[in-house]
């Protein structure tokens, strides 16, 4: 079954906010076990080493709460699918043969 519009745009939207929450959790989570801010390489200060473990650690935490977004999105919509499913069958007349 295809995802509606309205699914593909909740999701969207969800996925972005998550994003956002995910960078943060990522930024403090670095703080915590280095001590130190997120690297930036604005500068040139940050050396590469931290700055690759940081993206791959960012990356990592994205990815599973982008996944978590789409299970829970597809879940949430799936009756609603499911039900319009139905609703679509009775509409169309049964082919006699």
């Amino acid at each position: 079954m295809g995802s509606s519009l309205s699914q593909k745009l909740i999701t969207a939207g969800l996925s972005m906010a998550v994003g956002f929450v995910a960078g943060k959790v990522a930024e403090l989570g670095w703080k915590a076990v280095t001590g130190q801010t997120a690297p930036q390489d604005d500068d040139g200060t940050a050396s590469l080493v931290s700055v690759v473990a940081f993206a791959a650690v960012s990356a990592a935490i994205a990815a599973v709460a982008q996944r978590g977004v789409v299970n829970k999105t597809n879940k949430w919509f799936a009756p609603v699918e499911a039900v319009s499913q139905i609703l679509s069958d009775l509409d169309q007349p049964a082919i006699a043969n």
